[in-house]
């Protein structure tokens, strides 16, 4: 005669639901997407002359500026007069943003300056690197 158990236990195939736990990683993806901030590269690299900084600086928005009165932002190359607008969405997009003008070895200084104080017009807080 066969024993049986006291306690029947039905078989069954569990399941994990996932849902839950994808809802939450989609939640914190689209978080980070909308809260981090991305740096727009100039385009170029310019030939900077040596100097030293005091302390490290992570700028949102940067400027290139080289030898040939060319201002480089986001992979773009513009002239002085033409970069209000770019810099002015730039700043719409990240208003407590920072910007820093890297200037070629080669660049005239009206040029970087120029720049420069467009920039400090727009009230956005800028450094002028060489590094």
């Amino acid at each position: 005669m066969a024993r049986r158990s006291r306690i029947e236990v039905e078989s069954e195939d569990t399941e994990l639901n996932m849902t839950p736990m994808l809802d939450v990683v989609f939640i914190l993806l689209i978080f980070f997407i909308v809260t981090s901030v991305f740096v727009k590269t100039p385009g170029i690299e310019p030939n900077r002359p040596d100097a030293q900084m005091d302390e490290e600086w992570m700028p949102g928005i940067l400027i290139a500026v080289n030898g040939d009165d060319e201002v480089w932002i986001d992979k773009q190359p513009y002239a002085v007069n033409e970069i209000r607008p770019v810099i002015l969405a730039l700043r719409d997009e990240n208003p407590k943003a920072n910007a820093i003008i890297i200037g070629d070895k080669t660049a005239h200084v009206g040029t970087v300056m120029a720049v420069q104080e467009l920039l400090t017009e727009l009230l956005i807080e800028t450094r002028v690197s060489t590094n």
